[in-house]
C-alpha cells in the first residue's frame, strides 16, 4: 500500500506533522502508514523541518529532575516551545510554497496570454 508518488506536498506535510506530534519512531510510523523506508526523513529534509524528537538526558539530569519539580516544569515548557516552533516552521514552509506557486502562476499567465499582470512601478 505504498503511495508516495501520488501524494501532494500538503499530504506529505500533514504526515510529517503527524509524525512529529506522535512520538513514534520513524520506522514504526512509516510502517503504520504504509510508507516506504526513509521517506519521513526525506520529507523532513525537503520541507526544512527540524526533527529533534530524540532527547537524551544525562543520568545526573534525570536524578536532579526528580529532586526539583521546577526543572521538570521548565523541561516541559521547553518541549512545548520546541513543538510550537516546529509547527510554526511547517506553517512558514506552507506559506512559502503557496507564494512560490502564486508567483509561478502569474509568470505562466503572463507568458501564455501576453499581458502584464503585475503592475510595473515606474516612478517618473
Amino acid at each position: 500500500m505504498r503511495q508516495n508518488g501520488e501524494m501532494t506536498d500538503e499530504k506529505r506535510l500533514a504526515l510529517v506533522e503527524e509524525y512529529l506530534s506522535s512520538g513514534k519512531s520513524k520506522y514504526a510510523f512509516e510502517k503504520e502508514k504504509g510508507l516506504s523506508q526513509h521517506c519521513i526523513s526525506n520529507w523532513i529534509r525537503t520541507f526544512a523541518v527540524e526533527d529533534n524528537t530524540v532527547v537524551i538526558l544525562p543520568q545526573s539530569a534525570v536524578t536532579d529532575m526528580k529532586k526539583d519539580p521546577d526543572k521538570e516544569e521548565l523541561l516541559q515548557e521547553i518541549a512545548r516551545l520546541k513543538q510550537e516552533l516546529r509547527s510554526k516552521s511547517i506553517d512558514l514552509k506552507r506559506t512559502e510554497m503557496a507564494r512560490d506557486a502564486y508567483e509561478r502562476m502569474i509568470v505562466l499567465a503572463e507568458e501564455r496570454y501576453g499581458i502584464p499582470i503585475r503592475k510595473k512601478s515606474d516612478a517618473k
